[in-house]
């Protein structure tokens, strides 16, 4: 929720399209929750619905972290949908929009890699014409969901394969740095202090971040908010240092399926001849982010339509 809110918040992002897809819950979860963020906070934006499961893994959805919903709260809820989802097929509405837009649109992938690969699948030369796909996943370093390997990338780790092989510009925000982006206490505090009363935004990022400190340890000072990172990239890229890097995702059966291989080894960039296919964001300016993140979530708890 706090990438779609921190980009609709943002007058230099312009969100074309919202595409679901399997991940942290069922595609039916999914897409009724992007339904219910559009409805609740007044966006333009259509929904389209796409893989309803990876190309090949298969696993439990994990309910631990944002409960079985996928958007569960801590208090009010966000409202039902009162928007429908539209007739085209996700993957059919990606290949549609770059079409249209050859060299214009970004790809900000916050979830497995389904639908990007099947597009990429159906049309290897969309690579070429896309601006760049900006994702939240991986890692340069350890994992979550394994040791080796963050849930975006593990829960489709062939998809992934296929993107990191595309030949388009990737940016990676991997676990490395999201950890290093943190909502804290008083950040929270100041989007509940902005509304008064009922506040499905605090509630759901109280959840959330609660969630994390049962699991991390309440002595944290803060949850890390991986999925908004490459939207504040795209907003203002002084917020992180990237570095481009080769990289690979793992795809064989056993403990490492899942983790992206990236190759941090110094070389003489004299000789030098690796294919650095993935710019890596390795540091976060922490305090700028919370700022900026905290400012459109004290925007969206302002805006949302109240419960029926």
């Amino acid at each position: 929720m706090a990438a779609i809110l921190l980009a609709a918040f943002h007058p230099g992002i312009a969100i074309e399209a919202i595409t679901t897809v399997c991940g942290n819950a069922s595609l039916a979860n999914t897409t009724n929750n992007a339904l219910r963020i559009v409805s609740a906070f007044g966006l333009s934006v259509p929904v389209y619905s796409g893989a309803v499961q990876p190309l090949l893994h298969r696993y439990d959805f994990p309910a631990a972290f944002h409960g079985p919903s996928g958007l569960d709260s801590a208090g009010v809820e966000l409202p039902p949908a009162t928007r429908a989802v539209e007739p085209k097929h996700a993957v059919q509405a990606i290949i549609d929009i770059v079409d249209a837009n050859p060299g214009e649109i970004t790809l900000v992938v916050v979830g497995p890699m389904t639908n990007i690969a099947l597009a990429l699948g159906l049309r290897p030369d969309l690579a070429g014409k896309v601006r760049q796909i900006v994702f939240m996943g991986g890692s340069a370093g350890e994992g979550n969901v394994t040791p080796a390997a963050e849930f975006n990338i593990w829960a489709d780790a062939e998809a992934g394969r296929i993107v990191f092989r595309s030949g388009a510009k990737l940016v990676m925000f991997g676990l490395n740095v999201t950890h290093q982006t943190l909502l804290r206490r008083q950040d929270v505090a100041a989007v509940r202090a902005a509304r008064p009363g009922d506040n499905a935004v605090a509630d759901i990022m109280d959840f959330y971040c609660g969630t994390y400190y049962r699991f991390a340890g309440a002595d944290k000072p803060g949850a890390p908010l991986h999925d908004p990172c490459a939207i504040a990239w795209l907003i203002d890229p002084t917020l992180f240092t990237v570095e481009q890097l080769p990289g690979e995702v793992i795809v064989g059966n056993d403990e490492s399926y899942g983790q992206t291989l990236i190759d941090l080894r110094p070389q003489d960039p004299a000789h030098d001849t690796r294919n650095k296919n993935v710019g890596v964001a390795m540091k976060a300016d922490a305090e700028r982010f919370a700022a900026l993140v905290t400012e459109a979530l004290i925007w969206a708890a302002g805006r949302i339509s109240p419960n029926p």
